[in-house]
């Protein structure tokens, strides 16, 4: 079973952007694509930069250290589809953005 921790409220994570969460021992980006919350792992694969610093367009964002674009959905790099970084479950329960404690992939 899925275990979910309570982030923030609803309204601290505005449509377009996106912020990092500290989970244990995950740094995970959370980003709101209109109204729909995506969470993948913080760290850039290549250069190991913040994820959640970068810039977000619809669904992909763009590593602020090297310029990788990441889609948010998926957890996957653009044009490299079979390299990507761990994505967790989000959801908004009672105004209140909650985010499982494993990825995905480990699920």
């Amino acid at each position: 079973m899925t275990h979910f921790v309570e982030v923030a409220s609803a309204d601290q994570l505005v449509a377009g952007t996106g912020a990092l969460f500290k989970l244990s021992n995950n740094a995970v980006a959370l980003f709101n694509v209109k109204g729909k919350l995506f969470a993948i792992d913080d760290i850039c694969v290549r250069c190991g930069s913040s994820l959640a610093a970068g810039t977000l367009r619809a669904t992909v964002i763009t590593c602020s250290g090297c310029d990788w674009q990441y889609d948010v959905t998926t957890g996957c790099v653009n044009g490299i589809p079979a390299l990507r970084t761990d994505t967790f479950e989000a959801k908004i329960v009672d105004a209140r953005i909650l985010l499982s404690t494993t990825s995905k992939s480990t699920v």
